[in-house]
């Protein structure tokens, strides 16, 4: 027997932002009956939207050495493995401490869960226009969920910056948000005109 899907809607999604915190018993009970579904649909839907995180293991300085030797040129997946870590975690770290990887950004499911959304609300602003997006070219067929996409730190950086009242503040990994906002601030313009550089 095929299961049973169940429509999230933008009200629902929200409630379900708002509401959940699986810190507090009977929480996820609670949302259900207000939703009219079980336990497990509610929990499986903030995990899927990172709200059901736990709180992160403290990286050592080992860990943090093992990353900066390895992050340029090892996959995500083995890292991810060998510090015992979620893909997402190694992720977000690398980009709080500035790794890069030639030609990385953000997949719609990483920049999700840094955003603390789930993966269809970054979609529909890359739809809307509202998020600069391109293809991976990673060849995935249709059953495979189609080619993924990138997009790039300044992308986010443009969409941070203008459309700010679409996000929810208190749901964004915090240490990832005030690195987007000093690199915004790195690119304005010295305008006391220290050594003469600055724009007029």
């Amino acid at each position: 027997m095929s299961k049973k899907l169940y429509f999230w809607n933008d009200w629902k999604l929200k409630l379900l932002r708002e509401r959940y915190d699986g810190r507090v018993k009977g929480r996820a009970r609670d949302i259900a009956r207000v939703l009219g579904v079980t336990k497990r649909v509610v929990n499986r839907k903030a995990s899927d939207m990172g709200l059901a995180r736990v709180k992160e293991r403290p990286w050592s300085p080992k860990d943090l050495a093992y990353l900066a030797r390895h992050y340029h040129r090892v996959r995500v997946q083995t890292i991810a493995k060998r510090l015992g870590r979620s893909k997402i975690a190694i992720e977000l770290k690398a980009k709080r401490q500035r790794y890069r990887k030639l030609g990385e950004g953000y997949t719609a499911n990483s920049l999700a869960m840094a955003l603390g959304v789930d993966s269809h609300w970054v979609t529909r602003r890359i739809k809307e226009r509202k998020l600069t997006a391109s293809y991976r070219n990673t060849n995935r067929t249709a059953a495979q969920g189609n080619d993924a996409y990138l997009i790039t730190e300044e992308s986010v950086v443009a969409f941070v910056t203008e459309d700010t009242h679409e996000l929810d503040l208190r749901r964004i990994d915090p240490l990832w948000f005030l690195d987007l906002i000093h690199q915004q601030l790195a690119l304005v313009p010295n305008r006391k005109g220290n050594g003469g550089h600055g724009r007029v």
